[in-house]
């Protein structure tokens, strides 16, 4: 265990004040609540407060004001243990500049093994701290710094020639130092479809001071292969001119490969989706058309198509709009999954040659309009404009004549893209070769009827089109 002070017998008070006073070193003596009770001249000299300032303080007034909870922490946490060896920390001038000191404390023995104190022996070391900075600072130590980095370092000059490089850019290459010292560019080891982005990146560290991220692929003397990047940052000299730039490179090879991989899933998701939606379209279209076939009537096969779209296309509006000849309108006939808006705008007729969707009903063009809440050419019922509204339309066209037109619309984002244009363009080409046949089985049957047809009852009969055909415009 440490021993206390106890001055030998021979020394004299006075005597061993004047030692102390004249010492080099620090000295700050203080009582048992940290309060300073003597302090040397060096203190007053180093810090710049006079004695009567410092005498009564807490000693924590030496400290920076940043450190001064952490410092008395520590002090006092080492004081509990009888560690008195504090080590490097650095003192506080009156003036607020900082220095580094080497702390020792002494606890102040009072004559019945109670410590009333503590002296604090602080030695100047801020030259010692300079000259590690210097050294830090030096050739040599900057090399060390180099060769302790794992990315690949390399110095050039303005010309791109190599002035130095460290041991990881020799152990990423496979070559020697004195094979990577020296050379220029066009560099062996940069693989030829990266030449020109080599220089391209080069004139752009000149014009922008610095570069991120720069990747190439690099070619090692036993010819593997590595993907590095590269990060540019110009070298100046004291006067602050350029006079070349340093090239930190890291090898990037398996996140590379990570990525690609996971750039491979991505694409494999997207493409199975994809499949998967044209099978279900596949399927509908089949189904659709074995009811054709099979001379379902209209609105098993507009349901039908209904479903189809509700599988494949994100909707709050789809239906089939018929063309009412004696009113001149379009009227829907099979809607599906409404919302309490759409099925309140469904009740409305569209009229030819009116609006987006009227309008497309008679040039026979499909049509994809986002936002149309905002189109000038839009019509809606009075105080029914929807706050955001995205449809597609596309009329039902046969032998040169319009029977309707099938809409889906959407009261919500996302838009509608090109894709699920198609998607409904399908399902309208199938509902119009559904309309198409039940068109020619009216005609054949009115044909048929015609022929048998004697009596005036009968005449009347062939007059009135089958229910659910439609007319055209």
């Amino acid at each position: 265990m440490r021993r206390s002070i106890q001055p030998p017998a021979q020394f004299s008070e006075k005597f061993l004040g004047q030692m102390i006073s004249r010492t080099y070193d620090l000295i700050v003596a203080t009582d048992r609540h940290r309060r300073i009770t003597y302090v040397n001249a060096a203190v007053c000299d180093k810090t710049g407060y006079t004695a009567e300032q410092l005498l009564g303080a807490n000693v924590s007034v030496l400290y920076p004001k940043a450190n001064r909870a952490k410092y008395t922490s520590v002090i006092m946490q080492r004081i509990r243990k009888k560690r008195y060896r504090i080590g490097e920390m650095q003192f506080c001038s009156k003036d607020g500049s900082v220095f580094w000191v080497d702390l020792m404390l002494h606890p102040i023995n009072s004559g019945d093994h109670a410590y009333p104190g503590m002296m604090y022996d602080a030695r100047d070391v801020t030259e010692r701290h300079l000259l590690d900075q210097f050294r830090l600072a030096s050739d040599y130590h900057l090399q060390r710094v180099m060769e302790s980095i794992e990315d690949a370092i390399a110095v050039c000059d303005r010309e791109g020639t190599i002035l130095l490089c460290n041991q990881a850019h020799c152990r990423l290459l496979g070559y020697q130092r004195e094979e990577i010292v020296g050379a220029k560019p066009p560099y062996a080891w940069i693989d030829p479809m990266d030449r020109k982005k080599l220089r391209s990146g080069v004139k752009l560290l000149f014009k922008k001071g610095s570069l991120k991220n720069y990747t190439f692929v690099w070619r090692r003397r036993d010819h593997t292969t590595r993907v590095v990047s590269a990060g540019f940052s110009l070298l100046r000299d004291s006067d602050g001119a350029v006079t070349g730039y340093v090239v930190a490179s890291r090898d990037i090879t398996e996140v590379q490969y990570v990525d690609e991989m996971q750039r491979t899933n991505d694409r494999m998701q997207r493409f199975l989706t994809e499949i998967q939606r044209k099978a279900e379209r596949l399927q509908t279209l089949e189904g659709v058309n074995s009811l054709v076939l099979t001379g379902a009537n209209l609105t098993t096969i507009f349901k039908s198509v209904m479903r189809g779209v509700k599988k494949l296309v994100h909707h709050d509006l789809a239906g089939v709009y018929i063309y009412d000849s004696e009113h001149r309108e379009l009227h829907a006939h099979t809607i599906s999954k409404q919302s309490a808006f759409s099925r309140e705008l469904s009740k409305f007729p569209l009229v030819p040659g009116e609006g987006i969707i009227g309008a497309a009903a008679v040039s026979g063009k499909l049509v994809m309009i986002n936002n149309a809440q905002h189109d000038p050419r839009s019509r809606y019922p009075e105080n029914m404009r929807p706050e955001l509204e995205h449809f597609i339309a596309v009329p039902l066209k046969g032998r040169g004549t319009i029977f309707g037109v099938l809409v889906v619309a959407r009261n919500s984002d996302p838009e509608f893209i090109e894709e699920e244009a198609m998607i409904i363009k399908s399902f309208a080409d199938v509902t119009t070769v559904a309309l198409e046949y039940a068109w020619m089985s009216l005609e054949l049957d009115k044909s048929d009827r015609t022929a048998t047809a004697g009596s005036p009852g009968a005449r009347a009969r062939n007059l009135t089109p089958a229910a659910g055909v439609p007319q055209r415009v």
